[in-house]
């Protein structure tokens, strides 16, 4: 039975991490397709820089929410800490690549918060502090959202080695659940850092390559004008 309610847990949480908040905030509100804009991640960084503040404020609240739920439902059907991740892990799956967007999504990071907060709620808001604080620094760096995150889940992890600040777990599950966490924020970190250096990467080349279209362009007009230059590149007439 215990299987069959994890199974449940699983599933539940990847629907729950696949409502695309960003895609329809974004095309409701504002009219934007969040999928052809900045990063082109539906996520609430993209939201916040390329569409509007107030949209991101929304699309915050639905992911951190659609975070929490997933680890609310899985409590609700009697799997305890620290099976809870496995749900934690479906949403941001289901955040990651989302049935209802085409299997595309954002990096997961809101959902990650959501998850956080329901299973470890006073370390989350004391990391909230330092990885707000590092994005703001990071602000015009491309990787700032991860580098926040980083840091936000170091501290949890050395607080929860050095204090027992949570209450209401015993330290056994408390250091478990920081070091899955901790797990799942790496995996999260490193998709983000893969997926956003791709972006950029193609960024960077965009324009050579666009140039080298329009040359080529000019260099086929020419060819069918210039005798001269058909003499000289045969091949390319």
């Amino acid at each position: 039975m215990e299987i069959l309610q994890l199974v449940a847990s699983g599933v539940i949480g990847y629907l729950l991490g696949a409502l695309p908040f960003a895609q329809l905030v974004s095309r409701y509100i504002k009219g934007v397709d969040i999928f052809s804009t900045g990063t082109t991640l539906a996520g609430t960084a993209n939201v916040f820089w390329n569409v509007g503040r107030r949209s991101a404020l929304l699309v915050f609240i639905g992911d951190v929410g659609k975070g929490s739920a997933a680890v609310a439902i899985a409590w609700a059907l009697g799997i305890e800490a620290p099976l809870t991740l496995v749900a934690a892990a479906a949403a941001i799956i289901g955040h990651w690549v989302s049935v209802f967007s085409s299997f595309r999504g954002g990096d997961g990071m809101t959902p990650l918060i959501g998850v956080s907060v329901a299973l470890l709620p006073v370390l989350t808001v004391l990391a909230a502090v330092i990885g707000v604080g590092t994005v703001l620094l990071m602000r015009k760096h491309y990787l700032r959202s991860a580098w926040g995150i980083c840091t936000g889940f170091l501290l949890m992890l050395g607080l929860c080695l050095a204090f027992d600040i949570e209450p209401n777990m015993t330290s056994n599950i408390e250091i478990e659940l920081v070091a899955g966490l901790t797990a799942l924020a790496a995996l999260v970190l490193m998709r983000s850092m893969i997926v956003r250096r791709r972006l950029h990467s193609t960024e960077r080349q965009g324009i050579p390559d666009d140039l080298a279209i329009i040359e080529d362009l000019e260099m086929a007009d020419d060819l069918g004008t210039d005798p001269e230059l058909q003499q000289e590149f045969p091949g390319r007439s």
